[in-house]
């Protein structure tokens, strides 16, 4: 005679509570309260971790994302993320800053600024470098990655001993034979 043993094991696993990204966030709400638009999950300084709740729904200025300790206080936003005015941050919508900070990173590009908590970062081609804009933005000296294009091309001097340089009036690439200075 065989015996076959059957053994069931029940395993319990926990993991650190991951608030839902802002396209599931509805999802999550909807299944895990009863009135949708008061579920928050933010990060919570107490635990080092993050919480979730449906007891309220609250918003913080441009600028500040709404964080737990004890209760819904403001913090400014992270370095790579920015709220911009007049958007205020909703408790009941996402747990980071809206938008994400663009990137300098294309060939040529360099940042220009880096932006702030309500500002999206700008770019500039870089000049010393050889590079120009391909297709000239609203400012002379920067564009915005969210608003324009930001391309940068190679732009190369007949003249093998003449320099790119900005245009006193224009302020757009040239080649001159003289030493210059940036005017942005």
């Amino acid at each position: 005679m065989v015996f076959k043993l059957l053994m069931l094991v029940h395993v319990c696993v926990s993991f650190p509570l991951k608030c839902p990204e802002p396209a599931q966030w509805a999802l999550r709400a909807n299944g895990h309260c009863a009135d949708p638009s008061k579920y928050f999950c933010l990060k919570n300084d107490l635990i080092k971790g993050y919480s979730e709740n449906c007891t309220r729904s609250d918003f913080q200025q441009p600028g500040r994302k709404a964080v737990l300790r004890g209760g819904i206080d403001a913090e400014i936003c992270s370095v790579e993320r920015y709220q911009p005015f007049p958007i205020k941050f909703f408790t009941n919508a996402s747990t980071n800053c809206i938008y994400l900070k663009s990137f300098c990173n294309e060939e040529g590009q360099v940042a220009y600024d880096p932006g702030n908590r309500n500002t999206d970062t700008t770019c500039r081609c870089d000049y010393r470098r050889g590079y120009d804009f391909l297709v000239k933005p609203n400012n002379p000296c920067f564009c915005k990655p969210l608003l324009e294009d930001c391309s940068c091309y190679l732009k190369t001097c007949s003249n093998s001993s003449y320099i790119l340089s900005p245009g006193k009036i224009n302020l757009f690439l040239t080649c001159k034979s003289v030493s210059f200075t940036m005017f942005c």
